[in-house]
């Protein structure tokens, strides 16, 4: 695999990425990580570029992990929905089968009738003969 090189400039310091990912991408999160960083630092004064780049990570953690939370959530959902649609499926499968079926029957049926209905016609045409 290809390798990039991205130089990224994080809360005032320098840093040389090597990374498999487009640089273009590497280079946005460096800017989102510095702006965070950026952003932490400004509304606590108080607090050092360290503690600015621990809570901003511990930010994106927690970010991070709600948002597996979340996306394994949606996998189960889904997951839930494709069983249901199987079995709704299976139930339409088995239905149109047992309609055919019935249909099959039915002209059976009617054809059983057709033919009754002609021979009592022949047998009452006999009587009348007689």
């Amino acid at each position: 695999m290809v390798r990039n090189k991205v130089k990224l400039s994080i809360a005032g310091a320098q840093y040389a990425i090597l990374t498999e990912d487009e640089v273009g991408y590497v280079a946005e999160l460096g800017k989102e990580v510095d702006l965070a960083i950026a952003k932490t630092m400004k509304e606590n004064p108080r607090v050092s570029t360290t503690q600015a780049a621990v809570l901003t990570t511990l930010q994106y953690a927690d970010d991070c992990k709600k948002a597996t939370v979340s996306a394994d959530r949606l996998r189960e959902q889904i997951k839930d929905y494709l069983d249901d649609a199987s079995s709704a499926k299976s139930k339409a499968d088995l239905a149109k089968h047992e309609s055919d079926k019935l249909k099959r029957e039915l002209e059976n049926a009617n054809l059983e009738i057709e033919r009754l209905k002609a021979q009592l016609s022949s047998v009452l045409e006999q009587l009348g003969k007689k």
